[in-house]
């Protein structure tokens, strides 16, 4: 693999940064070759995102509720938002793809896009540490980072709303499963359902516990 830079980094081990471009599909057909796919990168860039762009945000909005801050982690790092960026940095036309994954139309596909991007991140962590990986993610999600920074924030509720109208889902629908407590310091379990999808949260009032919940039902759709 003759060009061994992507975003202005330029990896050292050939061998690793073929690996974070290999497709599962490529070592059915090249068996007993010594090929690795990008699975385990993947696994290890997924967490330095999570973790980059938790601080940032954490950062960025000092009076932000937990709820908040986990709603617009999960837009960040949802598989859409990756796959545009994957994208850009040209990674699904660089991929090792079998040849049937080939034919079916694999390399447009979202989900290769955003694996290959966390598996670039997991192996410049593996190949650098976790201070170029951060500074690899800050710099090609910054201008997403920056859209968020200077726009409105939308609570959880409206994030996951969206997010359902957009998936040509039924509105989301909140259940009250618990209140505890005495009267001056209520305690609050909701449960919110999605397309099967469901998430519970907790709060010291109704909306709070909503808030949690959306989070973090948002939090699992959007991976």
């Amino acid at each position: 693999m003759a060009d061994l830079e992507i975003a202005g980094y330029r990896f050292r081990d050939a061998e690793l940064l073929a690996t974070a471009l290999t497709h599962s599909s490529y070592l059915h057909e090249h068996v007993g070759k010594g090929v690795r796919d990008f699975e385990r990168l993947e696994f290890l860039g997924d967490a330095v995102v999570d973790l980059v762009i938790g601080e940032e945000l954490y950062r960025r909005f000092p009076d932000a509720t937990e709820g908040e801050l986990t709603s617009l982690r999960a837009t960040l790092v949802s598989s859409t938002a990756l796959a545009e960026i994957g994208r850009r940095l040209g990674l699904p036309d660089r991929a090792r793809l079998g040849r049937g994954e080939e034919e079916t139309g694999g390399r447009s596909r979202m989900g290769l896009a955003a694996s290959l991007y966390e598996s670039f991140i997991g192996a410049v962590y593996h190949e650098a540490g976790f201070e170029r990986a951060r500074e690899l993610v800050i710099e090609t999600m910054g201008g997403v980072l920056d859209d968020i920074a200077h726009a409105s924030m939308k609570s959880a509720k409206q994030l996951l709303q969206e997010w359902a109208q957009g998936e040509k889902l039924p509105l989301p629908a909140y259940r009250m499963l618990e209140v505890s407590g005495p009267e001056h310091h209520r305690g609050f379990e909701v449960e919110v359902e999605v397309g099967g999808n469901v998430a519970r949260g907790t709060g010291t009032s109704k909306r709070e516990a909503q808030e949690a919940a959306a989070a973090k039902l948002l939090e699992l759709v959007t991976k």
